[in-house]
């Protein structure tokens, strides 16, 4: 019996992971903050639903087809969807600790406090590089430009993929 629990526990963790690991970029970004700290972020696509709770608590469905894949400084990965804002571009986390609010060229990161209650920012930075379809971008080396941004990655010189990071050739 307990060799079911772990194993149901081992399933369950896999699966949670799992928009992580399926995650195909349609573009990425690169934002820094004034500590130079960098967040990467990708964009994707993928089917999602969920509630927005209007002004005096109506409740309202919100289907969407975007997703970010968002890449902290210290390493903290977390996927979120688009979600309703008169804000910006709000991306909220399937379990509501993350938002990712983009805002012009400004990004923000805000984790649910402790307590419930509020938010912490946790980030706060600008754009400084963008790559369009990195996948397609990789695959034909030939159409960089001297205008294409490079050094997506924490050492790399190019788009960034889960192989991990690149060395320089």
């Amino acid at each position: 019996m307990k060799t079911i629990h772990i194993l149901a526990v081992a399933v369950t963790a896999m699966l949670a992971g799992c928009a992580t690991w399926t995650f195909e970029p349609t573009r990425s970004s690169k934002f820094v903050n004034d500590r130079n700290e960098y967040i990467l972020v990708d964009y994707g696509i993928e089917e999602h639903e969920s509630t927005f709770i209007g002004p005096g608590g109506v409740e309202m469905p919100f289907r969407s087809k975007l997703k970010v894949r968002v890449e902290m400084p210290d390493g903290t990965r977390f996927v979120a969807y688009q979600n309703m804002s008169t804000e910006g571009r709000l991306y909220v986390s399937d379990n509501e600790r993350w938002r990712f609010l983009e805002r012009g060229v400004a990004a923000y990161v805000a984790e649910r406090a402790p307590d419930g209650n509020g938010a912490i920012l946790r980030y706060q930075g600008t754009l400084c590089a963008s790559v369009r379809n990195p996948k397609n971008e990789k695959q034909h080396p030939s159409i960089h430009s001297s205008s294409t941004p490079q050094g997506f990655g924490r050492d790399s010189s190019g788009p960034r993929d889960s192989s991990g990071p690149r060395t320089k050739e």
